[in-house]
């Protein structure tokens, strides 16, 4: 089994993560009550009380919120709690050791700094995809400092505080690190077929980590999706498409059209290429694996004054063309049949209300938030500029396909458009006069997620299908793996 599908969490059925976090709270209580006695550690106000109560109290906090949270299945999100308790430490340790006016000896100060630090590493690393495959290492480390503290209750160092603060500051310590270790211990390793999150990885997609260095450096040089965009164009003769057309109606599958064609076209060939699943965010590459997401903008009627509303659709790898027709149809007719106020409508409505400066603002802490990954699921689940195509029927408006621009704004990476029918007069090998019909479509893609000989097959793909239609009646047969 690959080690990216192996991981480590704690679930709330875990009594380990009962104990863990009531440790944590004891601690964070602890602390707080030998601050406010008075304690050695916070008769200086300023920083020392920044650091040594407000850090380790609120990592405490943080620590319990991220295990009930995320225990289950990222556990790795623990990580900057624990970073935390360990800068709480190390000023701990270094305030001890100056109180101590050298009776502490320099190796101790040392070990303790060198524990510390090599305590969150390995916490990082056996959290964050069990790099480390086991909890015991991380548990020996925790158990190191849980005994010298221990030890320590009973014999000070000499020149350090003494007496019932003293007794607390420590205890709170011993606390935290046993809260730390019960998780450790608890702590249980969950193996699977499919893929595990990761830090670094993104609500909407995971952080590919395998590529070539040039693709790490090409997202910087071209920063911008618009200045990176690759324009695509091809035609299809459409006898064997308005054939499969007519038999899917026929079939009971009103409205059947080319719209439907083409997205199932699309979601086939992510199937099978799921490089052209993958976007650039942040200038890291990302892949949206199995979740095949289709933007369409759709008008409550065909009258150029219509309210337009833009519809989200979600598609399995193993989707077929009838799926496709379903999902597509049902999301049109909510669309239609809806007064205007989708989610995404509620939204633009609400941005629009805020004033005009407030507004530019707005959008950029969006943007901020959007490059960093940090807007949350629901929201990027009403963005239109959030997903793996967006497509437009311009053959509906009676007009040829354009080469429609990218966002830079959002993830969406590739966008098709394709025109209406029209006839050209051809001769046959045996002399005769045809007349023919075709339909154009262009798509636009994000040249840095993929090399040229990728995006070529993955075109060939795509014009393949729509050639053969009916290839897409059935599932895949093999639903390809993009790379880690």
């Amino acid at each position: 089994m690959d080690n990216r599908f192996t991981t480590f969490g704690i679930s709330r059925k875990n009594a380990g993560l009962w104990i863990s976090s009531l440790l944590m709270l004891a601690a964070a209580a602890l602390r707080i009550i030998y601050f406010a006695m008075g304690g050695a550690e916070g008769r200086t106000l300023g920083g020392r009380v920044f650091l040594l109560a407000a850090i380790p109290a609120a990592a405490a906090l943080i620590f319990i919120a991220e295990l009930w949270i995320h225990g289950r299945d990222r556990l790795y999100k623990t990580g900057f709690s624990v970073l935390l308790i360990t800068v709480f430490l190390i000023v701990r340790i270094i305030f001890i050791f100056k109180e101590a006016a050298g009776a502490c000896p320099v190796w101790l100060l040392v070990a303790c700094l060198v524990l510390y630090c090599a305590q969150l590493i390995v916490w990082n690393l056996t959290t964050n995809g069990a790099r480390i495959k086991t909890r015991l290492p991380l548990v020996m480390l925790l158990a190191l400092p849980v005994l010298y503290f221990a030890v320590s209750l009973f014999t000070p160092l000499p020149g350090a505080e003494t007496g019932a603060p003293a007794l607390l500051s420590s205890l709170s310590v011993v606390l935290m690190l046993l809260a730390m270790l019960a998780c450790a211990l608890f702590m249980q390793r969950i193996t699977s077929e499919e893929y595990r999150p990761r830090r670094g990885d993104r609500p909407d997609g995971r952080l590919v980590r395998s590529l070539d260095p040039i693709n790490g450096v090409a997202v910087y040089i071209m920063p911008t999706r618009n200045g990176s965009s690759t324009y695509f164009r091809d035609t299809i003769e459409c006898s064997k498409v308005e054939e499969f057309i007519r038999r899917k109606r026929e079939e009971g599958l009103p409205g059947f059209g080319m719209l439907h064609l083409i997205a199932a076209a699309y979601v086939r060939v992510l199937s099978k290429h799921p490089a052209c699943n993958r976007f650039i965010s942040g200038q890291k590459i990302y892949s949206h694996g199995n979740v095949l997401e289709l933007a369409l903008a759709v008008k409550k009627e065909m009258r150029a004054d219509a309210p337009e509303t833009i519809i989200k659709v979600y598609f399995d790898p193993n989707d077929t063309v009838d799926d496709v027709y379903r999902k597509v149809s049902e999301q049109i007719e909510i669309a239609k049949n809806t007064p205007l106020d989708s989610g995404f409508d509620d939204l633009a409505w609400l941005i629009n209300a805020v004033p005009g400066i407030l507004k530019k603002l707005l959008v950029w802490i969006l943007k901020v938030f959007d490059y960093f990954g940090w807007l949350p699921a629901w929201l990027m689940r009403l963005s239109p500029f959030h997903g793996s195509v967006f497509i437009t029927d311009l053959g509906s408006l009676g007009i040829p396909p354009v080469y429609h621009h990218l966002y830079d704004f959002g993830n969406i990476h590739a966008f098709i458009a394709f025109g209406t029918r029209h006839s050209e007069n051809e001769i046959e090998p045996d002399g005769t006069p045809v007349k023919k019909k075709y339909i154009d479509f262009t798509i636009v893609t994000d040249e840095r997620i993929c090399d040229g000989f990728y995006y070529a097959s993955a075109f060939k793909s795509f014009r393949r299908f729509l050639n053969n239609p009916e290839k897409l009646e059935a599932p895949p047969e093999k639903v390809e793996k993009d790379v880690f």
